[in-house]
């Protein structure tokens, strides 16, 4: 029956490529283009359509509706669209009723979302091989048309702290679950958003939950000026505590910053505060726990930005401090005491060198684990020895990335996460005792032997400047480099955000029927360490979408696909590195298509209700002259020309993008529309109204590998 299901889909796609010869137009919607000369520092650029940055004005939202309209359109003529998409779908939710977001919690007890139709439920199981029970259904809160975004228990397994989301509703509702009672308790909290940026933590008593609270929650989503909140059970009224906030305790805090909790155990001794934002490297303030416990909230500074501390929290434990940090180029795994902590003189527990640096560490009671990432791509797990030499470790599977997953810092308990390109991540539990792994089902993702034909390799593309730039590349193994098949490569290449390997079924399909898929490690991601993201910011930002062009010519010089067949496909902050490498080179590319795309950089700052802070850290800001200058040369839409043709194009976006906003990926695609006087391309634009800054993984990418595949095949 799959097998018969796979010829068919195939057919599907021979038959739309025998009408590849045919004429296409497209009924675009019509908008004034109102243009504004901006001009800094005596330099000036025109903002295209500058009307629709007007997103809340009736005329500018029906014309992104009629632009919605166009694109449905385009897959609604092809009744083939739909069953593409029921097969990715059938592929994506081939598990029954899967276990996500799994907890381990301190108390032993086990807790999970588990998909219910459209809702997740949570359940429990109170110890290893015990049943599962249903601790809550969103079903019975309010009006039924609330979700559990987000999920915390107590360390004692007692309470939970919910998020509740609602469809078109910035914020989140924070709950408290008795679950005993398996009722909510209190009134609601109603300004937190736990998915965004620091989640719920409970204190080591049970009795409180702090996270991230915003000051603003009412139509005007501004989440500017948080602060960091406290709940108690025996104040549930639905209002909290301010406990961390600019302008009180000696705080100074940038209003645009996310000033982040952290307890890591009911036995943590001390409360830390993490200033969050979109560089490596965060201030941190701590109090003790004695502080804590009797209201004291005088915050010290543990560390500053300066020290070049990594930002994933560090750990504590029995008073000594465990941290990343970047040292002459190196990614090292350090320990301070707290009660005399000297962050200059750290005890280094292991130091990178080269391209093989340290990825993650997790510390158990008796353990300390850590692994250790070659160009970000493939993975080694160690084991800490105080007197001798490192332990690897010895996994059940090669891994292109390892995550980790514990109860606590004075538990043994450890679950790996092995993930890779050609099958779906799997999770094996680490007996302390024996060394040994033991295969965990709970949560399992569905293994596809119909995809055991794929496999990957990992090439070095020299770039523009001679550097060499790591290109993954997922095939057959019996791949016919004979320049007829099609392509997709993706790169993001900001923020210094590493593209690890990952799978996922529709794109394994796109490889199984011959095609290529490829993921460019460019300059700006973190690939090989905090220098490779630097070589891809603010000045150096053209290495990114050089590096990018340098391997899709690779691919095509290579043989691997038709010279003409190659798609592009990125997303958020990728849209910079891809809109530009499209904007230098659009020979290369027949197709060009993106998921929530940043295509308009330099017109963040100028928007209220956008966070500029991430954009002005990475990219630069039009405060000062020379990042203007970088920002002019990295936009998108700023740099598309009417004399150059430009790939068949989509964009899908969220209308209610808290992060780009929708005008950037609207501009881009009216520019191409007014560009193409033929009209023999596709420009479409699909936009989302309830969405905000998220992909569907299965309709988005179904909609993307349908275009791609159908604009390629009309490539020759």
């Amino acid at each position: 029956m799959k097998r018969s299901l796979v010829l068919a889909i195939l057919t599907i796609f021979l038959v739309l490529g025998c009408k590849k010869n045919e004429q296409h137009r497209f009924d675009y919607p019509e908008i004034p283009n109102t243009s504004v000369v901006e001009e800094h520092y005596g330099i000036s650029y025109t903002n295209a359509f500058s009307n629709l940055e007007k997103i809340n004005d009736s005329s500018i939202v029906q014309w992104f509706k009629e632009q919605d309209s166009i694109t449905e359109s385009y897959f609604d003529a092809t009744p083939q669209y739909r069953e593409v998409y029921a097969y990715y779908d059938s592929l994506e939710n081939k598990e029954k009723d899967p276990a996500r977001r799994i907890f381990y919690n301190e108390s032993g007890a086990t807790f999970y979302l588990s998909r219910a139709k459209d809702k997740r439920n949570l359940l429990y199981r109170q110890e290893k091989g015990s049943s599962s029970q249903l601790l809550y259904d969103p079903k019975v809160y309010k009006d039924g048309s609330y979700d559990i975004a987000y999920y915390k228990p107590s360390y004692n397994g007692k309470y939970v702290a919910m998020a509740m989301e609602k469809e078109g509703h910035f914020f989140d509702e924070l709950l408290i679950l008795d679950c005993e009672a398996k009722k909510t308790i209190g009134e609601p909290i109603v300004n937190t958003k736990p998915k965004k940026a620091g989640g719920y933590v409970w204190a080591p008593d049970n009795k409180c939950i702090s996270f991230i609270a915003y000051p603003n929650y009412g139509e005007d989503h501004n989440d500017r000026n948080s602060y960091t909140a406290l709940y108690c059970l025996d104040n549930l009224d639905g209002t909290a505590k301010s406990i961390f906030k600019d302008g009180k305790n000696g705080v100074h805090l940038n209003q645009e910053y996310y000033p982040v909790p952290m307890f890591r155990s009911s036995q943590s001794n001390f409360m830390f505060i993490y200033a969050g934002n979109a560089s490596d490297f965060w201030d941190s303030y701590y109090i003790p726990i004695e502080d804590y416990k009797a209201g004291r909230y005088s915050w010290k500074k543990l560390y500053s930005s300066d020290d070049m501390i990594f930002h994933d929290w560090g750990t504590e434990r029995d008073g000594k401090y465990y941290f990343k940090r970047l040292h002459e180029d190196n990614i090292e795994l350090c320990m301070v005491d707290l009660e005399d902590a000297d962050f200059e003189h750290p005890k280094v527990l292991y130091s990178g060198k080269g391209e093989d640096q340290l990825s993650g560490f997790k510390v158990t009671r008796d353990n300390i684990y850590y692994t250790v990432s070659t160009n970000g791509i493939a993975s080694v797990l160690y084991r800490y020895m105080e007197n001798t030499e490192d332990v690897p470790i010895e996994l059940p599977a090669a891994a292109g990335e390892i995550t980790f997953d514990y109860r606590s810092p004075y538990k043994n308990d450890l679950w790996v996460s092995l993930s890779g390109w050609t099958s779906n991540p799997k999770d094996y539990y680490l007996d302390p005792e024996t060394g040994k792994f033991e295969f965990v089902k709970l949560g399992m993702w569905p293994d596809f032997p119909e995809f055991s034909n794929i496999i990957s390799e990992v090439v070095e593309v020299t770039s523009h400047d001679g550097t060499k730039i790591p290109l993954s590349i997922v095939r057959r193994k019996d791949h016919a480099f004979d320049k007829e098949s099609m392509g997709i490569i993706t790169a993001y290449g900001a923020y210094g955000i590493s593209e690890t390997p990952w799978f996922h079924s529709p794109i394994a399909d796109f490889v199984h029927q011959g095609n290529i898929y490829a993921s460019a490690h460019v300059r700006g991601g973190g690939e090989k360490g905090p220098k490779w993201h630097e070589a891809g910011m603010k000045s150096s930002k053209a290495n990114s979408w050089k590096d990018l062009n340098a391997c899709s010519q690779f691919l095509i010089d290579n043989g691997y696909i038709h010279p003409k067949r190659l798609g592009l496909t990125v997303s958020s902050a990728g849209g910079i590195t891809g809109g530009m490498a499209v904007n230098e080179r659009p020979d290369l590319y027949g197709v060009f298509t993106g998921f929530v795309p940043n295509l308009n950089v330099i017109r963040t700052e100028y928007m209220e209700g956008f966070d500029d802070s991430d954009t002005a850290f990475e990219f630069g800001s039009i405060k000062e002259k020379e990042s203007y200058q970088d920002l002019l040369r990295m936009d998108p839409v700023v740099n598309l020309s009417k004399d150059k043709e430009y790939p068949s194009t989509l964009m899908i976006i969220g209308f209610n993008d808290y992060l780009i906003p929708p005008s950037g990926p609207g501009k881009y695609t009216a520019l191409l529309q007014s560009y193409n006087m033929a009209n023999d391309k596709p420009y479409l634009l699909d936009v989302k109204f309830d969405a905000e800054h998220e992909i569907d993984w299965v309709e988005d990418y179904a909609k993307m590998l349908f275009f791609t595949k159908t604009e390629l095949e009309k490539r020759h």
